[in-house]
């Protein structure tokens, strides 16, 4: 670490307790004299820039992450300025005055520190720096214009990825908005490593590393319950509007919330106030009459700027590329942060989302052979009364307390409660081969559907010298609780449906027809409750070593009350699954090989309950267990602008639910199974060369089944869902010269070949392996406004995203389509 790094942490405790006394101004300016005096210069430098018009101190932000000055200013006296747009390559002192011309304010470089002068007042200067802005990007990425990121939290405090030793992706800001990624499961099928299945009940499936993830989610660091439920599968009914950023952990996730599964884990990051004011509009349209505006305003709401706040609507409705499905979206938010005193900051939000679909769910079928119908991608087997209304209230509030320089204190709670409304029909069974119409089953539901989550997690995050070295200890715990609340009904429907030929105008029965019909359904009543408490120790063994070692003692326990209906008879069936004292450790080794790489190795252990399941005896499943793996290179250039990574993973997993092929009738389950991933990951994030900022990732993925209940199973692939390979690649680049306005995005989602083999006739239905191609062109009309055309499936590839059975789950992937976005940042 230079000598003017290591120097930041005391000058900017100088400097910010400075006032405007001309004693302390006196005393200030002294300190600050010497501190340049000391500093290295640092010959200019070009930097390529794209910072909109926008209020000064914002904009200040802005340079010195994406450039390695370090600024220092007045807040006071540059309050109410706004910066120039800067758009192309310039040196140092050429983008400083650029971007302060018109203000009065000047500046004086000594090395890569700058000093902001307000203007003269006859012949003296008044210096009155009070804060300052590091080249290094922080773990908000709002501003900051990059695809990565200075620090994740997923895992307690704020450590930069190469201090991490674990894969973790982090879908930024800058690249939410340049991809238009606005849901959850858009989100995930551009992160690297990440395979996207949809579910026939809706929602969607995500896999990680050969398993499936099953709602690891964390709010701001609180871990929920959300997700899981096949309702709505892995994912859940959540706007990106309101986020800074998505960070995705692929690997064991047991540190965060105990009960952790094999695959990994998402945290979910808030937007929150800013220091200055700033408000963006953004409208955008696009093919099946896609159309969304959104306004995100927020800044200081008090001259001390002690209170900050901020404020999210978005709307938006659209149609999709098959027949009947359409969808309503409103999502609004609002934050507040309180600084308490110096060192105390308290927030609270409030997110609400309404969410009025027509879905197209059950996907298609295919010959009885298995052969593909080859369909229109527009066919839609549903009926036009299918209707799915979701409402979400989250609050959110967190507490931060800094004891002194190396100590602090964070709490936090979410609150979220879903309620769900749905009734749909779709067709289940094959089609006879050569078949010019058919006469195809019709499956109606309906889902009354209640969940409230929350949780609290706590810890205290701190540096203590020993030995020589400086380590840090996080000691915490959490808690979270799940009430869902739900009744459904299915039943086969009068009516046919005829798949080659569909009617979307069925007659709709009336819910006493499905309680009188049922197949299956009735009320469920489950409860989860877990919490536990968690340490996490970095010992610096020496100078490169460090050694990080971490456990988590949880209690869980899950009840379930439900009543099994078939025609209108109900059977009352209960569950309960609790462990006590269950301990997940953690542990690992990162060397530093020089200032750039870093080598780490993990291990972490496996544990997901299972007491929802009973055995032929009547009693409940031991939890499945596992370990898991991972060795791997980290890099960090450019002051941390770009990060790479590199790892080998194995994961071994034992104890799975499977059915017990002695029960007379499949409703029991053994502990069974022992199943193998391994592989490996490359990927980098950040600003490669200069101007291009790239996202991308390649995953090789290996799964199989070491031991099984079935013998013949042994030796075969685990999960034949996820491909072998996967490739995940986004980039923008801004060009110079006389297109210096202009930026040009470019990406691809390829994968090998993946298949499922069917329930019913053991024949596997494959997809072969396809590459998706996207584009994007940016044009910034002026200091405010500008206007991008963003391209999905450029060469209109026609494939499946999820393979199904031959009967039904058959899910196209989008056609070509194209988004037309304007925006205004003031």
């Amino acid at each position: 670490m230079s000598a003017s790094r290591f120097m930041l942490r005391p000058l900017t405790r100088a400097l910010l307790i400075s006032s405007t006394t001309r004693s302390r101004m006196t005393s200030t300016g002294l300190g600050l004299a010497m501190t340049l005096a000391m500093t290295p210069y640092v010959q200019a430098q070009e930097w390529t820039l794209n910072i909109p018009a926008q209020p000064l101190a914002q904009a200040l932000q802005t340079l010195g992450q994406q450039t390695s000055l370090q600024i220092i200013y007045s807040p006071e006296s540059i309050q109410s300025l706004r910066s120039s747009a800067l758009n192309g390559r310039y040196q140092d002192d050429d983008s400083l005055s650029a971007m302060l011309k018109g203000t009065g304010i000047r500046h004086q470089r000594d090395g890569n520190t700058v000093t902001l002068l307000a203007p003269a007042t006859g012949s003296a200067m008044e210096l009155a720096p009070t804060s300052i802005n590091g080249q290094r990007l922080g773990a908000t990425t709002e501003g900051s214009n990059s695809y990565t990121t200075g620090a994740v939290t997923i895992g307690k405090g704020e450590h930069s990825l190469r201090e991490t030793p674990q894969s973790i992706t982090v879908i930024t800001r800058k690249m939410l908005d340049d991809q238009n990624l606005n849901t959850i499961e858009q989100v995930m099928e551009k992160t690297p490593g990440i395979t996207v299945y949809d579910s026939p009940m809706g929602g969607k499936y995500f896999y990680s590393r050969g398993f499936r993830m099953t709602g690891q989610y964390q709010y701001d660091g609180v871990p929920l319950d959300i997700g899981s439920s096949y309702v709505q599968a892995d994912a859940f009914n959540s706007d990106m509007a309101i986020y800074d950023r998505v960070e995705v952990l692929r690997g064991a996730a047991g540190m965060m919330k105990g009960a952790g599964g094999t695959a990994g884990g998402v945290n979910f990051v808030r937007k929150r106030g800013q220091d200055t004011p700033h408000t963006q509009l953004s409208l955008s349209a696009g093919t099946w009459d896609n159309y969304r505006g959104q306004v995100d305003t927020g800044g200081p709401l008090n001259d001390a700027g002690t209170i900050r706040g901020r404020a999210v609507v978005t709307q938006q409705t659209r149609q999709y590329f098959y027949d009947v499905g359409e969808r309503r979206d409103q999502i609004y938010y609002g934050a507040l942060d309180f600084d308490l005193s110096d060192y105390t900051t308290l927030g609270l939000g409030m997110a609400y989302e309404d969410v009025d679909a027509t879905p197209c769910w059950g996907g298609l079928p295919r010959y009885a052979d298995g052969s593909d119908l080859k369909l229109s991608r527009s066919t839609c087997l549903n009926t036009a009364w299918n209707n799915q209304r979701s409402k979400r209230a989250t609050y959110f509030g967190d507490l931060k307390h800094e004891f002194n320089d190396n100590w602090a204190l964070k709490v936090a709670g979410v609150y979220s409660k879903n309620t769900q409304d749905m009734e749909y029909a779709f067709p289940s069974g094959t089609v006879p081969v050569g078949a010019t119409s058919t006469n195809t089953l019709m499956i109606g539901s309906i889902f009354d559907y209640d969940q409230v989550d929350y949780g609290l997690d706590a810890y205290v995050d701190g540096k203590f010298d020993a030995f020589g070295q400086e380590h840090e200890l996080i000691v915490g715990a959490n808690a979270s609780r799940s009430h869902k609340d739900d009744f459904y009904a299915v039943a086969l429907l009068p009516d046919r449906q005829d798949v080659l030929n569909p009617n979307h105008h069925l007659p709709q029965p009336d819910e006493s027809f499905y309680l009188a019909n049922a197949t299956r359904g009735g009320p469920v009543d489950m409860r989860i409750k877990q919490y536990g408490a968690y340490s996490t120790a970095r010992l610096k063994l020496a100078d490169p070593l460090t050694f990080v070692l971490g456990s988590r003692v949880s209690w869980y326990k899950s009840e379930t009350d439900s009543v099994s209906f078939w025609r209108g008879e109900g059977t009352p069936i209960s569950s309960e699954a609790k462990e006590t004292g269950q301990v997940t450790p953690f542990a690992a080794l990162l060397f530093d090989i020089n200032d750039n790489l870093t080598v780490y190795t993990s291990y972490a252990d496996i544990f997901t309950p299972q007491g929802n399941y009973k055995t032929i005896t009547g009693s409940t499943l031991k939890p499945l267990i596992g370990q898991s793996y991972e060795l791997g290179i980290k890099g960090e250039w450019f002051d941390g602008r770009l990060n790479s990574s590199f790892n080998l993973f194995r994961t071994v997993q034992k104890d799975a639910a499977q059915d017990d092929p002695a029960c007379p009738d499949s409703s029991c389950s053994q502990n069974s199974g022992k199943v193998r991933a391994q592989g490996f990951e490359a990927e980098v994030s950040g600003e490669v060369i200069d101007r291009l900022q790239l996202l991308a990732g390649y995953t090789y993925t290996q799964t199989k089944v070491l031991e099984d209940a079935d013998a013949s199973q042994d030796g075969v692939s685990y999960n034949s869902y996820v491909p072998r390979h996967l490739l995940r690649v986004w980039g923008d680049y801004a060009l110079s010269g006389p297109l210096e306005r202009v930026t040009v995005g470019a990406g691809v989602n390829a994968q090998s070949s993946n298949y499922r083999v069917s329930p019913s006739s053991g024949k596997n239905i494959t997809q072969a392996g396809y590459a998706v191609w996207n584009g994007r062109v940016g044009y910034r009309i002026d200091d405010t406004w500008s206007v991008a055309l963003n391209g999905n499936n450029l060469f209109d590839k026609r494939y499946y995203a999820t393979i199904g059975s031959e009967g039904w789950g058959n899910f196209y992937g989008e056609p070509r389509n194209f988004v037309m976005s304007v925006k205004a940042d003031f």
